[in-house]
């Protein structure tokens, strides 16, 4: 990813990605734009729900006694890049929830393992994960 011009400059000043326990493939990339002191936005942090079904993360979610969206969504916050996530919360009860994810994070990254096996046992090839995004009905 090219983030300065040819006088060194920054093209940007942050970058909005999405990025989640399932699609990682921006990875490098963000890390390179945190490297630039980019503020990163995430966005699809849960996948449009679709993490939250994903039986590695349930699993985890329940061993680590969190939601899964709590779980999710720490991963996220977890990753180097230090992003600010968009967590796409329509309900006061969907947002109380996710702000666990806070707490979570900071647990993750003092136990580096648990996000390693969330991440490494939920990742998808991103060909898929924008196939079957493309293939989800909208309202």
């Amino acid at each position: 990813m090219k983030i300065t011009v040819e006088d060194g400059d920054k093209l940007f000043d942050s970058v909005q990605c999405t990025y989640n326990i399932l699609e990682q493939k921006p990875y490098n990339a963000l890390v390179e734009a945190k490297e630039a002191n980019m503020d990163i936005i995430i966005k699809e942090g849960l996948a449009n729900g679709r993490s939250l079904r994903h039986l590695k993360l349930v699993q985890v979610a329940e061993k680590m006694g969190c939601k899964p969206d709590e779980l999710a969504l720490g991963c996220i916050l977890a990753q180097p890049f230090q992003p600010r996530v968009l967590s796409g919360a329509v309900t006061t009860e969907q947002l109380e929830s996710n702000l666990g994810a806070m707490d979570i994070a900071e647990r993750l990254k003092a136990e580096g393992d648990l996000l390693k096996e969330v991440m490494d046992g939920c990742v998808m090839d991103s060909e898929t994960y924008w196939k079957d995004r493309s293939a989800l009905a909208w309202n």
